[in-house]
């Protein structure tokens, strides 16, 4: 055999091995292990494939397919954790970094549930955005059991399912999926140790309710947990968790604050919400009546028309004062009420005491700036 018979053999074995390791190589990059084909659409499922630059950095990411679920989300308190105008205020002007970590969290399925969260260092006026909850490396975690994505959509996100997102998932998981932020002052562990807990009750029973919607833009709408969290600033839900009672008992008034519906402690979390019960008479011919009494926060004596009666908080540290929260319906050892008592001055008898349950999102707020929850009138016994 010539020398150019047996160098053009040897070429054209090296070019065969080359092109096999190239289709070995190419199939590696993209794997569609299964193919379902209906008359409406194609489902591929991959394997997870690797991020691309610019895919999963921010919640408009998941707007193309998510818009229904992106709507609701971007009305929410959540997306304005770091814009609205309380946190602004409180944080100095975002100035006070023991805030910053969750107000614009990292992605908390990657720095772990079992600490608290980490503050992210870009695009913090995005709050708590989808990624913050959703989002563990190359990976969209939720409650769809779909194990990759739709033909047509972006194949980038990985979408995982895991059981604790569903409203059946694991209790104490999503407790303590709440709790890397919401735990700093025990409000998971307070739900925890409630009868809605121990009546198979979850966080999303009360602040992700169900809605009829589409999951995915175009889909059918089906039943879902609504991205919108409604809580402290709802009216609805203020209503929802808290009620007074009253009654007159001789020159005593006497007022009880009761948890009704909150899973856990009225106010909890913050230090700087309270709840007043405000108290105000008038005479037999319908005349305010000047009122002396001790101010609940200032602990000072006080005269005026209309005075707070009791105050629900809990406390800074530096004013070294027990909390007077009210716990969760079934906390062992505890009311889920608060007791308090006025005197009534004899300029009232014959007339009225008029009470209104008041909720404030800053103790120190004036008074028009809370919520009226409820009011009553009572008559006075000559």
């Amino acid at each position: 055999m010539s020398l150019w018979v047996r160098l053009a053999l040897v070429g054209g074995m090296l070019f065969g091995a080359a092109l096999f390791v190239y289709a070995l190589q190419s199939g590696a990059e993209e794997r569609p292990v299964d193919v379902e084909e209906t008359p409406e659409k194609v489902v591929v499922a991959y394997d997870a494939p690797p991020a691309k630059p610019g895919v999963l950095d921010s919640s408009d990411n998941c707007k193309e397919c998510h818009a229904e679920i992106y709507e609701e989300w971007s009305g929410d308190r959540h997306a304005k954790a770091w814009v609205g105008e309380l946190y602004t205020e409180l944080s100095n002007n975002h100035t006070d970094p023991n805030c910053w970590s969750c107000h614009a969290p990292r992605p908390i399925l990657e720095t772990g549930l079992d600490s608290p969260a980490e503050a992210r260092g870009e695009d913090r006026e995005s709050g708590i955005d989808c990624l913050s909850c959703h989002r563990q490396g190359n990976h969209v975690v939720g409650p769809s059991k779909t194990h990759g994505p739709v033909a047509g959509r972006n194949p980038d996100c990985g979408p995982v399912f895991d059981p604790n997102f569903s409203r059946s998932g694991a209790q104490e998981e999503t407790a303590k999926f709440c709790g890397v932020c919401h735990n700093l002052h025990g409000t998971c562990d307070e739900f925890m140790g409630s009868q809605y807990a121990r009546d198979g009750d979850t966080c999303l029973s009360c602040h992700m309710e169900e809605t009829m919607a589409p999951a995915v833009t175009g889909g059918p709408a089906k039943a879902r947990g609504k991205h919108a969290w409604p809580g402290a600033h709802s009216e609805r839900m203020l209503k929802r968790a808290m009620k007074f009672e009253a009654s007159v008992d001789g020159d005593t008034l006497h007022g009880r604050i009761i948890n009704k519906g909150a899973g856990h402690k009225i106010p909890t979390d913050a230090r700087h919400r309270a709840i007043y019960l405000r108290v105000a008479f008038v005479d037999r011919f319908g005349q305010p009546i000047q009122i002396t009494g001790v101010d609940p926060i200032s602990r000072k004596e006080v005269t005026d028309r209309e005075l707070s009666m009791d105050v629900v908080r809990l406390f800074y540290r530096q004013e070294q004062r027990p909390s007077t929260q009210i716990p969760p319906k079934g906390t062992l050892g505890q009311n889920n009420w608060r007791d308090s008592t006025f005197p009534i001055p004899r300029e009232a008898k014959g007339g009225k005491v008029r009470l209104k349950l008041i909720y404030h999102l800053k103790w120190s707020w004036p008074m028009h700036r809370g919520v009226l929850v409820q009011e009553m009138e009572l008559e006075i016994p000559d």
